[in-house]
């Protein structure tokens, strides 16, 4: 009996007999179920909480499906199936019932045919069989499995209209309709429509294992099947007309074009831009390319680039042209049109925007708008209630003002921020930034010079938290300000800690450093001496500073240790010293001298409990 890496099939029926059976917080799924299926045990793929990103496909019909089009009236639900699991084909009449009690409500459902065996034409035959009421979707290359984290069918992913996951799993509890006793699913569509936390948002599943290879085991590796999802997913959002990247990498003519530099870079893991080590820490922002997703890059090169067949092509992204959450509650913008001059150094320059309102906001998300992405590196949102950055815009001339390593005074919040790759983000549900009712919000702009004179006029659109009692999101810093790097010597090492006084989440890591900056590693020492791994930097760069979103909040205990040691090279042999010959070296604002710094976005167990981020899905309220 052959298994090729799913459950094996005899007589059209999966038997597996003495197969694991579920997981530990589901004993009895299995002995309900009737027989030995196998049992999802792990996932790989995102949890509920959080965004699934701009996803795109095409149905059995060769229709494109754009989730955003999708979400615009209501949730949407991938029902993972297959043409030859029996357990996914038994739920067919309960799959198309729960259709049509959903559908007027804005229920978007698609049957996901993931295993990489099964063709065109077999889907369409047994289509005729079992007649889905709703969409078929082959997932060519696996792209949904992938990204979803698929393992097994039937198995199914409910997404909210802020595309964001809030149930994956089991449909329900018992391959026999008239013994259900937990329609899991059903529960979690009804608690997103009513705009409930789902109860249970995890439920492992139980069926068969999805068959989907390496792209390499496909044999030619094509720019249709395997290149271009992984293209779209990590390069476009830089690598297209108008943004920060040299060159487009929107079509295959592009992608054939640059296919050396691209094996290259990839293979280097210098793009896309992502300066975490893998394994320490998870997150739910990773940009980095797998190793099999840059294997199967170096085979298209080294094969030939081919195209391979055009009806395997994905839709082309959408990306935003409007605001990302629809129209921001306020759109702030610097004050005039910025003239960056064409050579010299990098530029920090610091707009100021006055700030007043009635009464207190609180901020889950913004979308920056570079007004010019040629020359635009990051920008960052900071609040000033000490009118220190309005002194610093007086002193210097035009609009804004210059400063190096800082902003020049200490922020009273940071409400967000933007460099290129990164999409916009909110902060955990019922949570957001302190906006205060009067105050300076201040735009820190990292400008490129590009040999040409550029002109920029940036905008940046901010939302409120629409809970009624929004909890207030935290900054923990670990910090040494004392260090000196001796020059000559390439192995400055710099320690910090700081310790957590009250039950807190932290939901991100922030790591900063200038230009002798080489590696960094951050930790949390709980109480009870168990550490936890929270972000190591093995090759810092100055110019990709990057905030480190955990994939699930990490609960921090009172008395936890948050520690960090870095280290920093202060020799001749290091290509980005600014200073020739070396000289000794301290902490300070300018970009020559240096800093060592963790942040750590945190939330208030006391105040973030269940209840309050719940309230996210509230009616708008301000206190």
């Amino acid at each position: 009996m052959k298994m090729d890496g799913k459950c094996c099939c005899l007589v059209g029926c999966l038997i597996l007999a003495g197969a694991a059976v579920g997981a530990a917080d589901e004993p009895q799924t299995a002995i309900q179920a009737g027989h030995n299926l196998l049992g999802e045990t792990q996932y790989h793929g995102i949890g509920p909480g959080h965004d699934i990103g701009l996803l795109a496909f095409r149905t059995l019909d060769g229709e494109s499906v754009y989730l955003s089009d999708t979400l615009e009236d209501g949730p949407a639900l991938f029902v993972f199936v297959s043409t030859t699991c029996p357990l996914a084909k038994r739920y067919t009449g309960r799959l198309n019932r729960l259709h049509d009690e959903y559908a007027e409500r804005g229920l978007r459902m698609f049957a996901v045919f993931p295993n990489a065996d099964e063709t065109r034409e077999g889907i369409t035959a047994f289509l005729k069989t079992v007649k889905f009421a709703f969409p078929a979707v082959p997932d060519v290359g696996g792209y949904l499995t992938s990204r979803l984290g698929a393992t097994m069918t039937p198995q199914v992913f409910l997404v909210d209209q802020d595309a964001v996951l809030r149930y994956r799993g089991a449909i329900d509890d018992n391959r026999y309709e008239t013994r259900v006793k937990e329609s899991h699913l059903k529960n979690a569509v009804d608690a997103v429509l009513a705009g409930r936390p789902v109860d249970r948002p995890v439920v492992h599943a139980l069926g068969c294992t999805i068959y989907q290879p390496s792209p390499l085991a496909d044999g030619e590796v094509t720019y249709t099947r395997h290149v271009a999802r992984i293209l779209q997913d990590h390069c476009q959002s830089c690598h297209r007309p108008g943004q920060v990247a040299p060159f487009p990498l929107t079509n295959f003519a592009e992608a054939r074009r640059w296919q050396a530099e691209i094996k290259e870079y990839t293979h280097a893991r210098l793009m896309p831009p992502w300066k975490a080590a893998p394994g320490f820490g998870e997150f739910a922002n990773d940009a980095s390319l797998s190793a099999d997703e840059i294997a199967t890059i170096a085979a298209w090169v080294e094969q030939g680039a081919s195209q391979g067949d055009p009806a395997e092509m994905p839709p082309q992204p959408r990306f935003h042209d409007n605001w990302a959450f629809g129209e921001p509650d306020q759109i702030v913008a610097m004050p005039q049109e910025y003239v960056i001059g064409p050579e010299g150094e990098d530029d920090y320059r610091h707009f100021v925007i006055p700030h007043e309102s009635d009464v207190h906001r609180f901020v889950e998300a913004i979308d920056v708008r570079p007004g010019n992405r040629t020359v635009v590196h990051h920008v960052i949102a900071y609040v000033d209630t000490s009118g220190k950055a309005r002194e610093l815009d007086a002193q210097d001339p035009g609009p804004g003002y210059t400063r190096f390593g800082d902003v020049g005074f200490q922020p009273a919040s940071m409400i967000g921020g933007w460099a290129p790759g990164n999409l916009p983000d909110k902060t955990p549900p019922g949570s957001g930034s302190w906006l205060p009712k009067k105050c300076d919000i201040v735009l820190q702009v990292h400008y490129y010079r590009s040999g040409v004179e550029e002109r920029d006029l940036t905008r940046v659109g901010i939302y409120y938290s629409k809970a009624k009692r929004p909890v207030r999101t935290r900054l923990a810093v670990a910090i040494d300000q004392d260090f000196v790097l001796e020059a000559g010597n390439q192995e400055c090492v710099v320690r910090a800690a700081t310790t957590i006084r009250e039950d807190s989440y932290v939901y991100s890591v922030t790591p900063h450093m200038h230009l002798l900056g080489k590696t960094m590693q951050v930790t949390a020492e709980l109480p009870d001496g168990t550490v936890r791994p929270l972000v190591k930097i093995n090759d810092w760069d100055f110019n990709w500073q990057i905030t480190y979103r955990c994939r699930s909040l990490l609960r921090l205990p009172a008395g936890t240790k948050v520690k960090l040691i870095a280290t920093f090279d202060n020799s001749a042999e290091n290509p980005n010293n600014p200073h020739n010959p070396p000289q000794d070296v301290r902490w300070g604002d300018r970009t020559t001298d240096e800093m060592c710094i963790a942040f750590l976005g945190l939330l208030k167990e006391s105040e973030y409990t269940a209840a309050t981020a719940a309230s996210g899905q509230n009616q708008p309220g301000s206190e």
